[in-house]
């Protein structure tokens, strides 16, 4: 199922503007430096100190056990090893790919920030837009061939639940009244 997918969006989507875009959007997540800039966007704002702290526990927790504990589990070897693709449009990435670390911490970050409890124009569209990156790097990774769908799938939903709990932790580390007055 998997391949049958992986392919199917290799057939159906592979474009040059694509070509050009997916691998500017999957270094959206390398590093995780999207995420950590919207970390100190939060953290620089006294009444979003808490879900600053969210994100960045979100992305070091994700990171961490993705590639600390899931990754040298499971050993998942990636498709285009396993296929032979041979047209990969960025450097080959190292390591398992079980599950997809860039899709894990991106919306572990992404939920983190979805948890702001503000309301308005702007933290929506912001809400909003950290879902639509969390997305787009997610798919950049299968449709440049270096993740299963299923990688995609549970490192989603893996870090949707690790970006609750960081929103747990961050709380009980400071307080959101602890963000009010200062």
């Amino acid at each position: 199922m998997d391949f049958a997918i992986l392919d199917a969006i290799q057939n159906a989507w592979r474009s040059p503007f694509l070509d050009w875009a997916m691998p500017l959007v999957t270094h959206l997540g390398d590093l995780a430096l999207i995420w950590f800039a919207a970390a100190a966007v939060l953290l620089s704002r006294p009444k979003w100190r808490t879900y600053g702290l969210a994100v960045l526990i979100a992305v070091v927790l994700t990171a961490a056990v993705g590639t600390l504990v899931l990754k040298p589990l499971f050993g998942r070897v990636r498709p285009f090893e396993i296929a032979g693709f041979t047209e990969l449009l960025i450097p080959a990435p190292f390591g398992s790919s079980f599950p997809s670390n860039h899709s894990m911490v991106s919306f572990a970050a992404a939920t983190a920030l979805c948890c702001i409890p503000a309301r308005g124009r702007g933290v929506t569209v912001a809400k909003v837009l950290a879902v639509v990156v969390a997305c787009l790097i997610a798919f950049s990774r299968v449709y440049l061939y270096v993740h299963f769908p299923s990688d995609i799938a549970v490192g989603a939903v893996l870090g949707i639940a690790l970006g609750f709990a960081s929103v747990a932790l961050a709380k009980r580390l400071r307080p959101p009244d602890s963000d009010v007055g200062e």
